[in-house]
């Protein structure tokens, strides 16, 4: 951030964020990028799970960056039952994690005397941060979570449709919770990651949510050039993410049924729980599908770039970190025209088809590959589009820029821009974790 003479202005800023680890996609690189990128200009303190210290610090003694550093929470009584990266107990730790965090950033506050607070990960409307109550400037999103299964495509989660029906009521009542209100009415600003989830906050008293996406890719994935795809063989359907139900992994075997014999592959990165099933099913019906199962996320960042299409099946999802690092692969992007991609992909790189029932959805999904598969100049103009989008706009260094500029806004109306901040010298490297594993009762 620069000031009116192209001074450089430095804030001390605090970032929540349970999950976060370098080379990660999801919840842990959405925390991982706003700290590392945010760091480079200002001073950054961030409070995670210490499940993911080992992978920060192994980075930061090959990469340091001096003005980063970290407070580690771990169990927080004997109650809880959370050991990562098992996911079991993860709601009620995470409710109990928020007051946790809320102790140890007034403690840091009183030591370091925050500008500004920004909680970044969960990401969701559906677990309030409690930092608010610090009475900092303070910054929640972008958030998620506000979205609901379209009625269309209830069935995909068969016997489980009834929990689904029971989570849209949920969030029908969230802009009413206290807690929701609470932080919503604290918060300086409040961002959401889709229109759905914009809407749950202006109901919860949120005047004017801001739109703004809530992951990106790392400037270093944009840094390999544009992979010419292959215009003679099998042309290749890439799907990666959790293999659940809400990822629509249904929709996906019947955009591939409907595809069968045409010389069309599918390859499925990713586990969860229907990953069993769905090999099972894809077996039975003799379906071109290769199941890799999990892949590290830097072998998944060439497998989009070998891809000629991604298939992006959500039917409930807040955005979608996979979407965009396929636009930045030189993938274009198939997915259902709402929430968070229907908001936001750029329709020159992506074709978005219509909510309807699954064999709708399926069969625009399946009509998309094959005109693609058989316009490759129009897919290659639609590779370079979605490209040149992401490195305009969704690159970590553009969104830490645009994100520099709200702060900026953010702070302006109460104390002006933040003063001019001297760096002090804290030897060769900065003492990382030094609250590790700290216990609730502790």
């Amino acid at each position: 951030m620069r000031g009116p003479a192209g001074a450089a202005l430095t804030m001390r800023i605090l970032l929540s964020g349970i999950a976060c680890a370098p080379d990660a996609g999801s919840e842990p690189g959405i925390t991982w990028n706003w700290a590392e990128n945010l760091a480079a200009d200002h001073d950054v303190w961030v409070i995670t799970h210490e499940y993911f210290r080992p992978a920060i610090e192994r980075y930061l003694a090959e990469h340091p960056l001096p003005r980063l550093r970290f407070t580690y929470t771990g169990r927080l009584g004997w109650w809880d039952m959370l050991r990562l990266p098992s996911q079991r107990g993860i709601r009620l730790h995470y409710v109990a994690w928020q007051r946790h965090v809320l102790r140890i950033a007034r403690e840091l506050d009183a030591e370091h005397d925050f500008d500004l607070i920004h909680h970044v990960s969960w990401s969701t409307i559906g677990a309030p941060p409690r930092l608010g109550e610090l009475g900092k400037p303070f910054i929640w999103g972008p958030l998620g979570g506000g979205q609901t299964t379209p009625w269309p495509l209830l069935r995909e989660f068969g016997w489980q449709a009834p929990l689904e029906v029971v989570r849209s009521l949920r969030i029908a009542l969230l802009p009413y919770l206290p807690s929701v209100r609470r932080a919503a009415r604290q918060a300086r600003l409040v961002m959401a990651v889709n229109n759905e989830t914009a809407a749950v906050l202006r109901r919860a008293g949120v005047q004017r949510p801001r739109l703004f996406v809530d992951v990106g890719v790392p400037p270093r994935v944009l840094d390999a050039p544009l992979a010419e795809r292959p215009t003679q063989g099998p042309f290749t359907v890439f799907f990666a993410g959790q293999i659940e139900l809400r990822k629509g992994i249904g929709l996906l075997l019947e955009v591939a049924r409907k595809l069968r014999g045409q010389d069309i592959r599918f390859v499925v990165v990713g586990d969860g729980p229907n990953a069993a099933a769905v090999r099972r099913r894809a077996e039975e019906l003799g379906l071109p599908i290769r199941f890799l199962g999990k892949r590290p996320w830097r072998e998944v960042q060439d497998l989009y770039r070998s891809a000629h299409v991604f298939l992006f099946t959500s039917i409930r999802d807040s955005f979608g970190t996979t979407t965009l690092e396929a636009l930045a692969g030189g993938a274009p992007v198939i997915c259902i025209d709402h929430q968070g991609a229907g908001a936001h992909l750029p329709n020159d790189a992506t074709v978005k088809v219509p909510v309807g029932p699954r064999e709708q959805v399926a069969e625009s999904m399946a009509r998309a590959v094959l005109d693609l598969a058989a316009d490759r100049p129009r897919l290659a103009a639609m590779s370079r589009a979605g490209r040149l989008w992401v490195l305009e706009t969704e690159a970590w260094d553009r969104r830490t820029e645009r994100m520099e500029r709200i702060y900026e806004q953010v702070l302006a109306p109460v104390a002006g821009p933040p003063a001019p901040r001297r760096v002090e010298s804290r030897g060769s490297a900065p003492q990382y974790g030094d609250r590790a594993g700290e216990a609730a009762g502790g």
